[in-house]
């Protein structure tokens, strides 16, 4: 007990001495934190696309051969997947996993919009198929098998605020921006109908009756499009022919091993996939979006192993001028009988408790300022990587070196505090104050009290 009053009571008694070390301290707590934020955020971010990219199998419709097909006959129509077809490759014993949807343009009068609405009929005719009358579209529904995994909230960006992901075939998902210009909440109710007023067999179709089971918050960037119309609800719904006329699908097959893409492939054509589609995974966005983003866990590994150098041999050098300045208090203890491990265990205790100031505040001032110094690196790495990013041929691709991707690139990595990193923290936290201890003890202990009392002038 005698030991820690005695340490606490040197804390103050030596305050100028001890805000120095403090101050040392909790710099390099707070560059090690944003550090390995830093290393963490970007690992784990490069960990998820390295695995998605690598075994992702990218279905694109080959344009020569439907270019081809469309000048010999006009009545050709683009291929597209079906229900039943993705059910069908779902099941390959070479996939870990499919996420699949289905999309539908839609009206719901009874809603209010952001922007203005136009109710007036028009005309619609697809390749192959006779002119439709429909409505312009208010509302893009989703549909998900499990809505969490739509690329919008793994992105990081769309985030559910209230209530759940859909869980029943008539639930749904609705934008902040829709709830509050509605007033609807989870448990709210509204109607949804197709564009199309007639299926292809000339069927009225019928409203769809949603139920809402959540509201999510969209994060958009500076110039990006306002997308509150976006409502994700369940796949099945979407499939029902007594609401849609015929609804776009969507598909993401993930192999278990990227070496099993040609025998998917003949397995795929087998099951009846078009031969106006080829398959593929994306080399391309692999090498332009995986490989910055790991040499930025590079860079701040490289930068935490400098601050921790620099910052050891510092606190180190410090601590021994320490013990010079206190010998006398240092010889005083000893001639009144203190053992010498009584004397370390203070000098040690003294610097834990300093550190364990420093490490609340370093831990707060890193996690304030990780995620801006997250971003301008992003930003900085994803520039110089890719030369400046551009549309090809205005398809929503984006172009690097001639070659083009489907594939984003990763424009955001969460810099959130995980309890591993606070973890790896507290363990550098401790580690430097037993070191900063342990030098001190070394040079206490090699002096003899009695000589120390009698050179104290």
């Amino acid at each position: 007990m005698y030991i820690l009053k005695n340490a606490l009571q040197n804390l103050f008694r030596n305050t100028g001495r001890n805000l120095l070390t403090a101050a040392i301290f909790l710099l390099v707590i707070t560059m090690s934190c944003v550090a390995l934020v830093v290393y963490n955020g970007s690992n784990s971010m490069a960990e998820q696309y390295k695995d998605r990219l690598s075994t992702e199998v990218l279905l694109n419709v080959d344009d020569r051969k439907v270019s081809e097909a469309a000048g010999e006959d006009d009545t050709f129509r683009r291929p597209t997947l079906t229900d039943e077809l993705i059910q069908k490759l779902a099941a390959s014993p070479y996939l870990k996993k499919t996420v699949y949807s289905a999309q539908m343009e839609a009206i719901a009068d009874e809603l209010k919009y952001s922007n203005p609405v136009d109710k007036r009929d028009i005309e619609m005719q697809r390749a192959g198929e006779d002119l439709v009358k429909t409505r312009r579209p208010q509302y893009y529904l989703y549909g998900f098998e499990d809505v969490s995994q739509a690329e919008a909230f793994q992105g990081g960006k769309v985030k559910l605020i209230e209530g759940g992901f859909p869980t029943a075939e008539d639930e749904c998902v609705i934008s902040d921006t829709l709830a509050e210009l509605n007033g609807l909440k989870p448990g709210d109710t509204f109607q949804a109908k197709s564009i199309y007023y007639t299926d292809k067999q000339g069927r009225a179709l019928e409203k769809m009756t949603l139920k809402v089971s959540g509201v999510y918050h969209w994060d958009y960037d500076e110039g990006e499009m306002n997308v509150d119309s976006d409502i994700f609800t369940k796949y099945r719904l979407l499939t029902d022919p007594r609401y849609t006329y015929e609804p776009v699908f969507q598909a993401s097959f993930f192999l278990k091993n990227p070496r099993d893409l040609d025998a998917f492939a003949q397995e795929a054509y087998a099951a009846g996939l078009s031969e106006y589609y080829k398959l593929s995974t994306d080399a391309v966005a692999y090498d332009a979006f995986v490989k910055p983003v790991e040499q930025m866990g590079t860079i701040s590994l490289i930068f935490l192993c400098v601050v921790l150098a620099l910052g050891a041999a510092v606190l180190l050098i410090l601590s021994s001028l320490v013990v010079r300045e206190r010998k006398y208090e240092i010889g005083v203890l000893r001639a009144m009988g203190m053992k010498k491990g009584k004397v370390a265990a203070q000098l040690i205790l003294e610097s834990v408790l300093i550190m364990a100031v420093c490490l609340a505040l370093g831990v707060a001032l890193g996690s304030l300022f990780s995620q801006p110094i997250t971003d301008l690196l992003l930003s900085h790495q994803m520039s110089q990587a890719l030369g400046g990013p551009t549309l090809a041929g205005g398809t929503g691709a984006y172009s690097f070196g001639g070659l083009a991707t489907e594939n984003t690139p990763i424009t955001h990595i969460s810099a959130a505090l995980s309890l591993t990193t606070v973890t790896e923290l507290a363990g550098i936290a401790l580690v430097l104050a037993a070191a900063a201890g342990a030098v001190s003890t070394a040079c206490a202990m090699k002096y003899e009290p009695m000589r120390i009392l009698r050179e104290r002038n």
